[in-house]
C-alpha cells in the first residue's frame, strides 16, 4: 500500500502516472446563459471548491432541480425535468478519451436528492450479513483503502433514436453521445463485505443488492409479484449483482466518491455511487444508501422494469399481461459491444476540391462490456463487401487481470478518390464476434448496437463549390435531420417478419 496526497493509505493507483492531468482539474467553459449555451462566459472550475460551487443553467429554473450547476452545452432529450442529456459530438470530438465530469451523459428518473457530505450515511447490511454497520462519507473515505481507475460509462439507451426511427419504443431518443469516460476513485466493494463478515470463498446463490435515495414512481401501478416485499406508489431505484461478482478482484466493483479528481457531481451520484466496470450505466446506482447481502437477486421495482432487452415480438401490452417484466434472463447488466463514427459529423460539409485528391481522416469511438478488449475497428464504403481496418488508439492500461474497461478511440485515413455512398464501422472485441449488420428491434430500444452507417452525397451549393455531405442515421433528441427519419430508408424487418410502422 501507499499512501495519497490527503494522507489516507491507498491501493497502488492505476492511472495516476498512466493517465496524466484529471479533465476536471482544468478550466471548462461553461454555457448556461439565457441565449441557450449559443454563447456565455467561461468560468474558472479552479476558483471553485467543489462541483456544487458552480452557477446553474437558467432552464432549471422552477424544477425541483434548480439548484444544480449544469452545462448549457448538453443536449437535454427529455424537457426540463427529469433531467435527460447527452454529450454533443463536436465536444466528444475535442475532448477525446476523458470527457470532462460537466459534459458526461445524465440520465436521471426524477428529482436529484439534495444530500450532503455531512450527514449521508451508507449502511451495509442484510440477512446474510453477520456484521451491519454504517458509515458516514467520512469514514467511507479514510478507513478503507482507495483505488482509482478510468470507466466508459454508457446508457444502453445509447443510439435508442435509430430504433425510434423504425418503430416507437417505450424510451426517448438518445443519440450516439450517450457515454463517457471518467477517471473514478473510491474504496471495492469486496473491501466493504469482507469488513461485514463475508467471505470471499463463499459467495454461490447469493446476491448484492443496491439502493438509491430518490422517490420515483411505481411504474407497474400494482404491489409487483413479490408478496412480502410489496411495491408502493413511490420506489427507490436499485439492483442486484451476484456475490461472486462484487467479491471479484478482477472485476474491480466500487463505491466511487470522486470522478477526475473531484467530489461527484449532483446529477451523477454526489456523495456516492455505485460503479461496476463494464456493465450499463443503469446498474451503476446513484446516491446510494444501502447495500444489503441476499440469498436471492433484489425485488426491487427498477431491477425489473428498466433495462430490459426483451424479444422484438413482445409489446408493452403483452410485456404486461404475460409478466415479460420478470423474466430474469432479460434483464440488461453487460455493455453491448458498439462503435460509431464522430467525425465526419451530421451536416459536415467539405469542398470536393480540396479533398477529391487526398484523404480525409474518419475518427470515433468503440467499445466492449465486461472487461473484453476492443480488437479491431473495421470501415467498409462498398456497403459490408470489403472491410479495411482502423488504427485503434489505446489510452486505458488494462488491469493485472487483463480486463479494460474504457472505450478506444479509432481513425482511419479514407482516400476520397474511393469516397462512395455510403461508410460504415463495426467493432470486434476478444469473443471474436463483430456487432450485428442489422438492427433488432425491442420495446425498450436498447442495446442498440448494428452497424454505424453515415450515408455521403455530393451537393453543389449556390457558390458553384461541389461538397460532400455527410449524414447521420439521426439527431439526439427533438432535433430533426438523419437518413432514417426517412420513411424509405427504414428497414423492412428488424428481428421478426415485417414492421408495421406507426406514422
Amino acid at each position: 500500500m501507499g499512501s495519497g496526497s490527503d494522507g489516507v493509505k491507498t491501493r497502488s493507483i492505476r492511472g495516476v502516472n498512466v493517465y496524466g492531468a484529471y479533465k476536471g482539474n482544468t478550466m471548462t467553459p461553461w454555457k448556461n446563459s439565457r441565449n441557450e449555451g449559443r454563447e456565455g462566459d467561461a468560468v474558472d472550475k479552479s476558483k471553485a471548491k467543489h462541483w456544487i460551487d458552480m452557477p446553474n443553467d437558467f432552464r432549471d429554473e422552477k424544477t425541483p432541480d434548480d439548484w444544480i450547476p449544469r452545462d448549457g452545452r448538453m443536449v437535454r432529450l427529455t424537457g426540463r425535468h427529469p433531467f435527460n442529456s447527452e454529450t454533443p459530438v463536436d465536444e466528444m470530438n475535442k475532448e477525446g478519451f476523458f470527457t470532462p465530469p460537466n459534459l458526461h451523459i445524465i440520465r436521471n428518473h426524477g428529482a436529484v436528492p439534495q444530500l450532503k457530505w455531512e450527514t449521508h450515511k451508507l449502511s451495509i447490511g442484510g440477512p446474510l450479513v453477520a456484521n451491519s454497520f454504517e458509515l458516514s462519507m467520512d469514514q467511507l473515505t479514510k478507513d478503507f483503502p482507495q483505488t482509482e481507475f478510468p470507466v466508459t460509462i454508457s446508457c444502453c439507451g445509447n443510439r435508442r433514436k435509430e430504433m425510434n426511427m423504425i418503430k416507437q419504443t417505450i424510451g426517448f431518443n438518445w443519440g450516439i453521445g450517450a457515454v463517457a469516460t471518467c477517471i473514478y476513485r473510491g474504496v471495492l466493494l469486496r473491501d466493504l463485505l469482507i469488513h461485514a463478515g463475508l467471505d470471499p470463498s463463499d459467495t454461490a446463490g447469493r446476491f448484492v443488492e443496491f439502493i438509491g435515495t430518490e422517490d420515483l414512481p411505481n411504474k407497474a401501478g400494482d404491489v409487483g409479484p413479490f408478496p412480502d416485499e410489496p411495491w408502493g406508489e413511490k420506489c427507490k431505484y436499485g439492483t442486484s449483482i451476484p456475490l461472486e461478482k462484487a467479491m471479484s478482484m478482477a472485476d474491480e466493483v466500487m463505491i466511487a466518491f470522486q470522478c477526475n479528481g473531484d467530489r461527484l457531481h449532483p446529477d451523477r451520484g454526489y456523495p456516492c455511487r455505485l460503479i461496476i466496470p463494464g456493465y450499463i450505466g443503469g446498474r451503476m446506482i446513484k446516491w446510494l444508501s444501502k447495500i444489503n447481502v441476499l440469498p436471492h437477486e433484489t425485488h426491487n421495482h427498477y431491477h425489473y422494469w428498466d433495462n430490459k432487452y426483451l424479444p422484438p415480438q413482445i409489446t408493452a401490452e403483452r410485456a404486461a399481461r404475460e409478466g415479460w417484466w420478470y423474466k430474469q434472463e432479460y434483464i440488461i447488466n453487460e455493455l453491448s459491444l458498439n462503435s460509431v463514427i464522430t467525425y465526419p459529423n451530421h451536416g459536415e460539409s467539405l469542398p470536393v476540391n480540396e479533398y477529391i485528391d487526398s484523404t480525409l481522416t474518419l475518427r470515433g469511438y468503440a467499445h466492449a462490456g465486461g472487461g473484453r478488449p476492443v480488437t479491431r475497428v473495421e470501415i467498409s464504403t462498398t456497403k459490408g463487401e470489403w472491410w479495411d481496418l482502423a488504427e485503434i488508439h489505446r489510452t486505458e492500461k488494462p488491469n493485472p487481470y487483463g480486463k479494460t474497461w474504457c472505450w478506444v478511440m479509432w481513425s482511419f485515413e479514407l482516400d476520397c478518390a474511393n469516397l462512395q455512398d455510403e461508410i460504415w464501422v463495426r467493432a470486434w472485441d476478444t469473443s471474436n464476434s463483430p456487432q450485428p449488420e442489422n438492427p433488432v428491434w425491442t420495446l425498450m430500444g436498447q442495446s442498440s448496437n448494428h452497424l454505424f452507417r453515415v450515408k455521403v452525397s455530393v451537393n453543389k451549393p449556390e457558390n458553384g463549390v461541389a461538397a460532400y455531405k455527410f449524414e447521420h442515421p439521426t439527431q439526439p433528441g427533438q432535433q430533426s435531420g438523419g437518413w432514417a427519419t426517412r420513411t424509405a430508408e427504414k428497414v423492412a424487418s428488424a428481428g421478426y417478419g415485417p414492421i408495421d410502422f406507426e406514422e
